[in-house]
């Protein structure tokens, strides 16, 4: 008999008190489970940071979402980031769009801060004003931690 085979059966044994007991010890934990359920029910929110130039929007990757918010209107548009990069239009010095909710002509225009795509932009709206709107974005990859509530 070699020495593998006379430890084999002690190998086994081992392994699989070793595998019952990471079973046990999961299913004795029920607050550990509720709130993974509880999560499943409730995904992990995710928080958005304000962006103002257009290399920001491009260093999005496809996953991530961009908003448009208008505090005139009271309305947030969401756009989530694609492999096609059409999300940097939103920040796009130039770049002209209607607000579906009051009907004015959107511009997005530089504010002098900054130089080719770090310039910082604003959105002027022709019916809220040129303070009303902005961007914010979140990436996937950073999402905060879920915290226990009722």
């Amino acid at each position: 008999m070699n020495s593998f085979s006379k430890y084999y059966p002690s190998v086994i044994v081992f392994a699989s008190i070793a595998v019952a007991g990471v079973l046990f010890i999961k299913t004795m934990n029920p607050a550990q489970a509720a709130h993974e359920q509880h999560e499943k029910a409730h995904p992990v929110p995710q928080h958005l940071t304000h962006i103002n130039t257009q290399a920001e929007a491009e260093s999005l990757k496809p996953g991530d979402s961009l908003a448009m918010v208008c505090s005139h209107c009271k309305i947030v548009t969401v756009h989530q980031v694609g492999k096609d990069q059409s999300h940097v239009r939103m920040m796009t010095i130039g770049n002209k769009h209607n607000c579906h909710v009051c009907k004015g002509s959107v511009e997005v225009v530089g504010t002098g801060d900054g130089q080719g795509k770090h310039k910082q932009v604003k959105h002027v709206c022709s019916k809220c004003g040129d303070d009303a709107m902005f961007i914010c974005a979140t990436k996937t990859g950073h999402k905060h931690q879920h915290e226990d509530h009722d």
